[in-house]
């Protein structure tokens, strides 16, 4: 007996239904996502699934007038052509079935995601936060004693100088500077420099400290290092001032 046709048509149509309404959650979740990157300190969860996610539809789908990509949820029959001639009938169908499972895939990993859900402490880009916090300090920051903030972290990622600091420090030292910089509010001026430095220093002769007429505060910062003694970290301590003298201080590295 044969082996009956597949009905090609019939499974798009169903495909269809199932792409349209996976789009429609898909699309509500992104502008969820969108407004709460609107917020103090979360302009950062749109690095995570919503990222990908718009990955994809700009390499796939496009994106409309707002620069703001969205999965199609009206679902349309594509021409397709294979070179020696535009498909029709059940061929048709049966390629555009596989642009639709291809779809469906990438609106469903976006779904599934947890760091395109809000969620808690237990679930969600809340609880993805929490965890990076928790392994940033225990990997960069424990031994040197110092410690940095969820609501820290956020307000750093959201600097523009911390690319910047990335550059002159590398990526994992990076934390550490800043913490260094936030726990003693570090300025890049030589008034605060010097007011530091004789709150802070064990000094005898403090004019061994104090700032020059006419000196710049890159110049007083190479003078007094001597004096400076941040971490007990040579090499730490270098990097901060490294930091300081590129202009990056407490002000601006956490926004």
């Amino acid at each position: 007996m044969a082996t009956p046709m597949k009905d090609w048509k019939t499974e798009w149509e169903q495909l269809a239904t199932e792409a349209r309404m996976l789009a429609k959650r898909a699309n509500q979740r992104m502008v969820r996502i969108e407004r709460y990157s609107e917020r103090e300190g979360m302009s950062g969860i749109t690095e995570f699934a919503y990222k990908k996610a718009q990955q994809y539809i700009r390499g796939n789908l496009g994106v409309g007038p707002s620069g703001k990509g969205r999965f199609k949820e009206n679902i349309k029959l594509y021409d397709v052509d294979t070179g020696s001639g535009a498909l029709s009938g059940q061929a048709l169908y049966k390629a555009n079935v596989q642009i639709l499972r291809h779809r469906i895939k990438a609106t469903q990993e976006f779904l599934e995601s947890e760091s395109s859900v809000m969620g808690n402490k237990n679930y969600g880009i809340t609880r993805i936060y929490d965890k990076r916090t928790n392994t940033i300090n225990e990997k960069f920051l424990s031994k040197y004693g110092l410690e940095l903030s969820e609501n820290d972290l956020k307000r750093f990622f959201e600097s523009k100088k911390q690319a910047k600091l990335a550059q002159i420090v590398g990526s994992d030292q990076m934390f550490a500077v800043a913490s260094v910089m936030k726990k003693y509010n570090l300025k890049s001026n030589k008034r605060e420099l010097e007011r530091f430095l004789k709150n802070n220093v064990d000094l005898e002769d403090r004019a061994a400290v104090k700032s020059q007429v006419g000196e710049s505060y890159s110049e007083y910062l190479d003078r007094v290092r001597e004096f400076i003694d941040f971490t007990g970290d040579e090499v730490l301590d270098d990097m901060v001032i490294k930091a300081l003298q590129s202009g990056i201080n407490a002000n601006n590295i956490f926004i």
